[in-house]
């Protein structure tokens, strides 16, 4: 989950720099993408299926980027969920970023004071969302 923190810090540090909360907002919604094709090829879409939905989702990436994306996702399983923790990390993180100021010193202090599971972020902030969707 920490991938997740360091990637959305920006929302939390620095709210009112709008390059760099647009550059990290752009980032959440690649993530988003990524995990929208991470899901879909679990779930048995074709890849040319997925690759045209990245395509039209991020039209800056080419075929060589698509390509790579699908296949780091459909080979190793270890590599696969890796890859879903960045996503997850991300979104819940940015979810945080709204959550006030109170909640978010909470949950930062304890996610530097020892390694938190998901189900331990959730418990600091149970109105938020459930983490990797659900």
């Amino acid at each position: 989950m920490l991938e997740g923190l360091a990637q959305a810090l920006p929302l939390m540090v620095l709210p009112h720099d709008q390059v760099l909360v647009t550059r990290t907002r752009l980032d959440h919604y690649v993530q988003l993408v990524r995990a929208q094709a991470h899901l879909d090829l679990n779930a048995g879409v074709p890849a040319v299926e997925c690759a045209d939905l990245m395509r039209q989702a991020v039209p800056w990436w080419d075929d060589a980027r698509i390509a790579s994306q699908l296949t780091d996702r459909g080979d190793d399983p270890l590599l696969r969920s890796y890859l879903w923790a960045y996503p997850a990390g991300i979104d819940w993180f940015a979810a945080l970023a709204g959550a006030g100021d109170t909640v978010v010193r909470r949950v930062i202090k304890a996610a530097y004071r020892d390694p938190l599971t998901p189900e331990d972020l959730m418990r600091l902030w149970p109105e938020g969302p459930v983490i990797g969707g659900g």
